[in-house]
């Protein structure tokens, strides 16, 4: 007898899954609910620099640049423990931009 297996979504499925959501709640305004999804990814310490880039952006757009920093903070800490050179270049530049950016918010 044969039984009809269902094959289980690995990790990496479910983390995918909620970047694919997370981009079409970006296009319908729910931009809360893709955070939420994005961090979940950023928990499990998701190896793609979608939700890492996602989140920065949009917290830099609200002004939230201590959380853009952890962000940021976040990545970097991945991409070099996968020796990542061109996201790790991407998300230097970034945290040098939002350092900046956080300390002119204090000066204006």
């Amino acid at each position: 007898m044969q039984r009809n297996v269902i094959p289980l979504k690995t990790k990496l499925d479910i983390q995918v899954d909620r970047n694919l959501i997370g981009i079409e709640l970006e296009k319908a305004n729910e931009v809360d609910k893709a955070i939420e999804l994005y961090e979940m990814n950023l928990k499990q310490g998701f190896d793609g620099s979608h939700p890492y880039t996602r989140l920065a952006v949009i917290y830099r757009r609200r002004k939230q640049y201590d959380e853009e920093i952890r962000v940021i903070e976040k990545a970097i800490k991945v991409f070099k423990g996968l020796n990542a050179s061109k996201d790790l270049e991407y998300f230097n530049k970034r945290l040098g931009k939002a350092i900046k950016f956080k300390k002119d918010s204090f000066i204006a």
